[in-house]
């Protein structure tokens, strides 16, 4: 008989990329019998043999905080599930008490620094996001030392948490082959004078220093997301340079995918903050995926990915006259733009996909059901 697991988010829709499609996907593939809890509201459902388990969508911040995490515990204590994985800090009480109150074994999922996050968030005061940050590493420090084992997305981030539980593991957030794998057999074309930013909208992206280095080009950026807070996009729209924007909003998978394969750089300006520094973000290795030169922040964790590598440039990102003279020499060189479109395919195709992560996934939840 299958074993059972489970995988919970107060936060995540049930498509979210990391967690349905490539790690549920993945265990259900291997033969698990793999159940997904979640509260958007879209009902229950069975997808690609995952059974999709809705707790209904909670109204508001505080109601999803106090409320769901009860409806989790109480499913996942009462479930024949041999092994939990959750996927939100604000989970870490809940993957806790499962911990404590049955046999079930317990994974913490970090998708990112949580404690450097949070202290750049607009809807928090300084004092209240420093404090927030204090508390949440606390919380995972320690629920690490207690819970069967920890994923995280880098190196640099599995580094603090193996001090706690040297069952840590680091699962990066690369790119399905299968999802990718008519873009990467082939060279689509491409809008001229082409840039393209995917993601959520917010200032600590640089969307600000971007529209000042495109004033006097002539560029196309091509935004695809939703602005966090929705009244940034009226201090985007009031910079001389809004009228190289195309807008998209928030676009399905696949619709931001072709998108990305029809521009010809990919855009990745993140201000220079902790979480940024150390940290790769996913969008970046899928524009290398799509066949973009890729232009992204000068962090040491993308120099060697990126530039060393011949598949884009490195900028400060908070210089928009830098910014402007690296946008001109990449499209300036249009033959130049696809060979590092190849340059970066060819790196997904050998190193950097979602394959090469699986099995470590797999060989996780084997040692812990052997256990």
């Amino acid at each position: 008989m299958p074993s059972i697991v489970y995988q919970l988010s107060s936060v995540h829709v049930r498509s979210d990329v990391r967690v349905f499609h490539k790690q549920c996907v993945s265990l259900a593939k291997a033969g698990y019998k793999v159940h997904l809890l979640v509260a958007d509201g879209k009902g229950d459902e069975v997808k690609q043999g995952v059974v999709v388990h809705d707790l209904g969508k909670p109204q508001g911040r505080l109601n999803r905080m106090l409320f769901v995490p009860v409806k989790l515990f109480w499913k996942a204590c009462s479930s024949k599930a041999i092994i939990c994985q959750f996927h939100d800090p604000e989970l870490l009480p809940v993957g806790l008490l499962i911990q404590l109150c049955s046999k079930v074994k317990v994974i913490y999922d970090a998708h990112e620094s949580y404690p450097d996050d949070i202290l750049y968030k607009d809807y928090l005061s300084p004092w209240l996001s420093r404090l927030a940050s204090f508390g949440i590493r606390h919380l995972e420090n320690f629920a690490a030392r207690r819970l069967a084992a920890v994923i995280t997305v880098t190196d640099y981030h599995a580094q603090r948490f193996r001090r706690l539980n040297k069952a840590t593991y680091t699962i990066c957030n690369y790119p399905l082959l299968s999802e990718w794998s008519s873009f990467l057999a082939t060279n689509t074309p491409r809008q001229q004078q082409s840039l393209c930013y995917v993601g959520n909208i917010t200032r600590k992206r640089g969307l600000g220093m971007l529209l000042q280095s495109i004033q006097h080009l002539d560029v196309t950026v091509h935004l695809a997301g939703g602005y966090e807070p929705e009244d940034y996009r009226d201090e985007l729209v009031a910079m001389p340079a809004w009228d190289k924007v195309v807008e998209h909003g928030y676009l399905a998978r696949q619709e931001a995918i072709s998108l990305m394969a029809s521009c010809q750089v990919g855009l990745m300006l993140f201000m220079p903050e902790p979480n940024h520094i150390n940290s790769l973000s996913t969008k970046v290795f899928e524009y290398m995926a799509a066949g973009c030169a890729v232009l992204v922040s000068d962090f040491p964790v993308y120099r060697q990915l990126i530039f060393d590598s011949g598949c884009g440039l490195c900028v400060n990102p908070e210089n928009p006259f830098e910014i402007a003279q690296a946008i001109q020499n990449l499209l300036s060189d249009p033959e130049g733009l696809v060979v590092m479109g190849k340059r970066g395919k060819q790196l997904i195709r050998e190193k950097y996909n979602w394959e090469t992560q699986e099995e470590t996934l797999l060989r996780l939840y084997e040692i812990l059901q052997r256990k």
